[in-house]
């Protein structure tokens, strides 16, 4: 019995001593799994911290649609960028507002950066927007101006004497006017030229009888047509004529960045540039378009009637146009263009705006 209870007494101390055991690593387990949920949220804050806001303009209606999808489709965010829409009326105002640091990209006419780049301003275009010419003739239905798609000298002889309504003065559409003008034997001081701002005021304007005709975008030429309200006269994005203005479309509207933001962040600039590239191949898929459309009510919608059939005639109209590459030529001749308008004091190399990446 001695004996047993003896034998009994060591079991017990060795039970002990191995569940203590057991507590013990039960506890380092605790500990470690519990250190490893830690680092796991500090890891996913900190990936969630070195996302980039990248502020960009938009335009309303149909806007800069390549970043939208690429924003809600999560393209931007799969290269760690964060894309922020920023409405800003006209191409002069973008710039400005890119120079100021207030956005990141601005999407704005050719002729806008080259303006700028005389100036002293470094920046660069790393993808189109919308390579179409975007501008368009909108004019009051009681004018009866010719059709400038078949006959634009026989349109701008019945603009002369009219107020233009322009998005901003000295804006692209003020400046492809004015070449309009010239190439029909007219003086661009033909006209009065009225700053209007976007296409919901621009249409205001022209139902308010504040303008005659407006150089003007899209939806523009939807409002007009599914509204009755207004004609479409003149579409740079279909014309030959002038030649000059055909020779613009692959260039028309582009994003362009600082220098500054080059060398900062070449990996953010790559990834805007991917982004959009796979925005483009999503938007040109047609059983992509009922989404598209959603995409882009989200950021805008017309508060008028018939505003969703206007913002869905806009946008197939301007499908072939959102593309990310960006036309040398057209470059080129947008220059030429402001050369011979006495824009510019003497030719312009574009490849000075063009970043050396972009497609």
């Amino acid at each position: 019995m001695i004996g047993a209870k003896g034998f009994d007494a060591t079991e017990n101390q060795h039970w002990r001593a191995a569940n203590k055991n057991r507590e013990g690593n039960v506890m380092k387990i605790s500990n470690l799994l519990g250190a490893a949920g830690i680092a796991a949220l500090l890891c996913a804050g900190a990936a969630r911290a070195e996302e980039t806001t990248v502020r960009i303009q938009d335009y309303a209606g149909n806007g800069n649609m390549l970043y939208r999808i690429a924003q809600s489709k999560g393209y931007c965010a799969k290269r760690g960028i964060k894309c922020q829409l920023q409405m800003v009326a006209s191409g002069p105002l973008g710039m400005q507002a890119l120079l100021a640091k207030s956005i990141d990209v601005a999407f704005v006419p050719p002729e806008v950066a080259i303006n700028a780049s005389l100036k002293g301003a470094v920046v660069k275009t790393i993808v189109s927007g919308a390579q179409r010419n975007v501008f368009l003739i909108v004019a009051r239905n009681d004018l009866k101006i010719p059709d400038g798609d078949k006959d634009f000298k026989a349109m701008m002889a019945a603009l002369k004497g009219k107020k233009i309504g322009v998005p901003a003065r000295g804006s692209g559409a003020e400046l492809q006017f004015a070449l309009m003008a010239v190439k029909a034997g007219l003086n661009p001081n033909d006209y009065t030229y009225v700053a209007v701002g976007m296409t919901n005021t621009s249409h205001g304007a022209l139902m308010s009888q504040q303008i005659d005709a407006s150089m003007t975008y899209e939806p523009s030429a939807s409002m007009c047509n599914v509204l009755k309200s207004c004609t479409t006269v003149y579409r740079g994005a279909f014309a030959t004529e002038p030649k000059e203005i055909g020779g613009t479309n692959g260039a028309s509207a582009d994003m362009f960045v600082t220098q500054e933001m080059i060398e900062k962040s070449p990996k953010v600039i790559d990834g805007l540039i991917a982004a959009a590239k796979e925005a483009e191949a999503f938007i040109q898929n047609p059983a992509n378009f009922p989404e598209a459309l959603k995409i882009a009510k989200t950021y805008f919608e017309f508060k008028m009637p018939k505003g969703d059939e206007v913002m869905e005639v806009s946008l197939k109209s301007n499908l072939p146009s959102y593309k990310a590459g960006v036309s040398r030529d057209a470059l080129k001749q947008i220059a030429a263009n402001m050369l011979e308008m006495k824009q510019i004091p003497a030719p312009f190399d574009t490849s000075k705006i063009v970043y050396d990446k972009a497609p």
